[in-house]
Parts: structure tokens; C-alpha cells; sequence
């Protein structure tokens, strides 16, 4: 008997291999920068312990260069394997700085454990573990300096078209319009969007401003015209059924293919399974945020609350200053918000506005080049100084440090009619920063898109996460474009 071929055929050739070659470069400037980072951090650890540290040297005599300057070598090569074999080097388009440092995290750790298991063999030189723990800590920090100017030329590269990939959506709606969206907001990941092939014809308009081909003409076809390096199938909930098929075409041509999930794959992602007479039941993954691990937040927002307050205080209060000194009226005002469970209180922000800047329009949501802002107000706001002042409204528990953006009872009640959804943001802590807020999407983005980001947030919740966005905070804050 014959075996039956397989739903998705065996992929022996893609574009994506060769296209992969052409990031060869960036994968040696890589190794190149690790092991000049490594080598001037294992000198630094050398020149700090024995010139600079003041710390007492056994023996009263310093020891002799050399030795350690031939151990520099075994150093690097010792990072390079380690990163190599831990897939370090490979190049991850949409990964964002602070992955790329918190995905390295394992591979630094291995690379100190083995560094001293090789100290504690090798009986021909008594290295300094402090000159190992001083070079560990200054290889980290130019690598992270080097990682960071390397993003910057990989960015203006595939920018410029240089390895970047031609990606072609296949669906419509919602799902396919935010992929769209994000793919045109960062084209520094390299991701060149092509065009788009709607589920059904004629189910995209016209004026997308995107090339839209029609399912009719051969979806291999147009793969094999195009040049498609990448396919993504954001069919949504009605094309499952045609996910094989459609794989398949692109496969055939040598094209890799992707799948977006929709909203409910997202929810199921990681639910638990039961069975009821042997039906098999799906339970939706609940809110994280209830109970102890709500309590675990509160307990992170505190710590971190007060160590921020300590450099953010004499931020506001020159601000403050500023804003007395420049126009009329009080520096800080309050607006009330809607908080947990749609209870409302007032959220505090430094006054970058004229006083009574709603007084003939009733409320209005700022937009690019608002007249109703102060000089300071224009400063404050495009660095989200005006927010600062929030972190009272933690200590109080109004707010969490990391959360969906609370919003006034004006909107919310409009964007709660309009947006099914919406409501269920209220049901974690609202924050200062947020998962929407570090991936570019304020006031000026579409609700829908932030509310996709905030219920992720919401369902994939843990203490790391909340670690990951704060840190990616200051970078967003430095970059974004949508702050007015």
C-alpha cells in the first residue's frame, strides 16, 4: 500500500536560504564585535582590578600582564563557540534591542560558568577571579554598546532594501490589516511588503495604497511573478479550511510561508483541555491578573516605584518649574480615568496645555501639531515627561506600573459601543507604560490595534513581562513617532 503524501510537501529549496546568504555580512560583523567587546572588557577587568580598584593585591605586587594578555584569546574563542552554538548569531528580524540583550542572558551566564570551571583546571597561573568577574561585567556592557550600533546599521540596511525580504499577505479584515499596518511601521526590520491577496476578491478597497492581486490568478502563480520570499496567511477565522492548500502553492515555488493567528487561536494558544463524555471541551485562557498574582504586582510596583522616584523627582520638579515660569496656571493637574473594573479616579499628569484647553470643544484628543499646547507642553509631552508625575498615582494603587492606558469616560464609553472587546482592558490594573504603548501605538493608531496589544498583555501577563516593557520603555520613549 502506498503511503499518502503529506497535508504540506517537504520544502528542499527556498528563497529564504539564499536570501539568508546575503545577511552573511551582518553575521561577521557580529562575530567581529563580540570578539573585539570581549577582548577590551577581559583588558578593562585587568587594568580595573590591579590600577584602579584600590582593592589590596596579595603580595603587594601586581602580576604580570602577559599571563593574562594570552589568556584573552581563550576568552573570546571560549564567547564565540558558546554564542555560536546557543544560535546568537542568527539574525531575527523584528526582534527588539531589549529581546536581543534578555535572549543573550543564557548564553553570558554559560559563558562566566565555564570561564571559571576553566580557571579552577588550569594550575599553570593563578588568575584573579575579580579581574574575571570585572571583565565579565565590561564585556557585557560593550556588548551591549556594540549590539546597539549594530542594530542602528542593520536598521538603516534593510531600510534601504539591502537583505530585506519581499513578504506577500494572503487574507483580508482585521487580522491582515494590523499585520499590514506593522509591517509598514517598521521597515527597518526589513520586511518589504509587496502586496496583498484578499481572501475573497474585491474585499480590499482601493485606496490601501497597497498592490492587491486577485486569488483567481494562482496564488503560485503570482508567488513565482513576484518573487515572494515570505507568505503570510492571515485568513482569519473563515479560512482555516484552505490553510493547507494555499501553504502548499507557496511551498512549491519555493517561497517560506508564515501563519498569523486570529484573535480566538490567540486566546486558545495555551488553554486548557478537558472532556465531558468524551467531547473534548476548550477553556479559554483567563485573565492572569486576579488573586496572588495581582498581589505580586502591587508588591513589583512598589519596589520599583521608589527606586524611580529617586531620579524622577528632580525631573518633575524642574518641569514643574518651567511650566510656573512660562504660561499661567497651576503646573500639575488631574483628569479623571477610568481604573480596574471601570472605577473611576484621577490620574496626575504635569499641565502641558493652556488652562481650560477644553472649555469650547468639550473633550478632544490631542493630535500632531495641537495649538492648545505650551512651549514646555510641546517638550514634555513628546518625551512623556507630562506622565511622570503618575508615579503617585501608584504608590496610591490607582495605577500599576505596566498596563493598558486608562482612558476618560468620554471615550471609553465611545470606543466600549464601538469595540466588542474593549471592556475586558479593564480588568487588569491600567499603567503607565503598557505592551501597545512599546510597540508604537498611541492616541494617533487605530483602537483596534491597541486593544489586540493590551489583551495580549492581559493573557500572557507575568512579572518578567512586566520587566521586559519597562526596559523597553526608555528606548520607546527616545524613537517613537506617534507622541503629541
Amino acid at each position: 500500500m502506498a503511503e499518502s503524501p503529506p497535508l504540506i510537501r517537504p520544502l528542499e529549496l527556498s528563497r529564504s536560504i539564499s536570501h539568508n546568504r546575503r545577511l552573511g555580512p551582518l553575521i561577521g560583523i557580529r562575530v567581529v564585535g563580540d570578539a573585539l567587546a570581549v577582548a577590551a572588557g577581559a583588558l578593562i577587568g585587568y587594568g580595573y582590578r590591579f590600577h584602579l580598584s584600590g582593592i589590596a593585591i596579595p603580595g603587594g605586587v601586581v602580576p604580570s600582564f602577559q599571563n593574562y594578555a594570552m589568556a584573552v584569546p581563550v576568552v573570546v574563542a571560549l564567547w564565540l563557540v558558546i554564542f555560536a552554538f546557543t544560535g546568537r548569531y542568527r539574525v531575527q528580524r523584528g526582534q527588539s534591542f531589549a529581546d536581543e540583550i534578555l535572549g543573550s542572558a543564557g548564553s553570558v551566564a554559560l559563558f562566566v560558568v565555564m570561564a571559571l570551571a576553566l580557571e579552577g583546571l588550569y594550575r599553570g597561573f593563578p588568575y584573579s577571579r575579580l579581574v574575571l568577574a570585572d571583565a565579565a561585567i565590561s564585556a557585557l556592557l560593550l556588548f551591549m554598546l556594540e549590539r546597539a550600533l549594530i542594530r542602528g546599521v542593520q536598521g538603516a540596511l534593510f531600510s534601504s532594501g539591502f537583505g530585506s525580504v519581499r513578504v506577500l499577505v494572503v487574507g483580508s479584515g482585521e487580522t491582515a490589516d494590523l499585520l499590514i499596518r506593522r509591517l509598514r511601521m517598521f521597515p527597518d526590520y526589513g520586511y518589504n511588503l509587496i502586496g496583498q491577496v484578499p481572501a475573497e476578491d474585491g474585499s480590499v478597497p482601493p485606496a490601501k495604497d497597497i498592490s492587491v492581486f486577485s486569488l483567481s490568478q494562482g496564488l503560485g502563480r503570482i508567488v513565482q511573478r513576484e518573487r515572494v520570499d515570505m507568505v503570510v496567511l492571515a485568513l482569519g477565522e473563515g479560512g482555516h479550511g484552505r490553510v493547507v492548500e494555499l501553504a502548499n502553492d507557496c511551498l512549491d515555488q519555493g517561497a517560506e510561508v508564515k501563519v498569523l493567528p486570529d484573535v480566538l487561536e490567540i486566546m486558545t494558544s495555551a488553554a486548557r483541555t478537558e472532556q465531558v463524555a468524551g467531547l473534548p471541551l476548550i477553556g479559554l485562557r483567563p485573565n492572569r491578573l486576579v488573586g496572588r498574582n495581582l498581589h505580586f504586582k502591587r508588591g513589583f510596583d512598589l519596589l520599583f516605584t521608589v527606586i524611580l522616584a529617586i531620579p524622577v523627582a528632580p525631573v518633575v520638579a524642574l518641569c514643574a518649574a518651567a511650566i510656573s515660569m512660562t504660561s499661567k496656571g497651576p503646573p500639575f493637574y488631574g483628569q479623571e480615568r477610568l481604573g480596574l473594573h471601570g472605577k473611576p479616579f484621577k490620574v496626575w499628569k504635569l499641565r502641558s496645555m493652556v488652562v481650560d484647553a477644553e472649555k469650547g470643544t468639550g473633550p478632544v484628543m490631542a493630535s500632531a501639531g495641537d495649538g492648545r499646547r505650551t512651549p514646555v507642553g510641546r517638550f514634555v509631552r513628546r518625551f512623556s515627561l507630562d506622565e511622570l508625575p503618575q508615579l503617585w498615582n501608584v504608590i496610591r494603587g490607582d495605577m500599576s506600573l505596566v498596563g493598558p492606558r486608562p482612558e476618560r469616560p468620554f471615550f471609553a464609553h465611545q470606543f466600549e459601543a464601538t469595540y466588542p472587546r474593549y471592556r475586558e482592558r479593564l480588568q487588569a490594573p491600567p499603567g503607565c507604560t503598557g505592551w501597545a504603548q512599546v510597540n508604537d501605538l498611541r492616541q494617533g493608531n487605530s483602537m483596534e490595534e491597541r486593544i489586540f496589544y493590551d489583551l495580549y498583555y492581559i493573557e500572557n501577563w507575568s512579572l518578567g513581562f512586566d520587566l521586559k516593557i519597562l526596559l523597553l520603555t526608555p528606548w520607546r520613549i527616545l524613537f517613537h513617532r506617534h507622541a503629541y
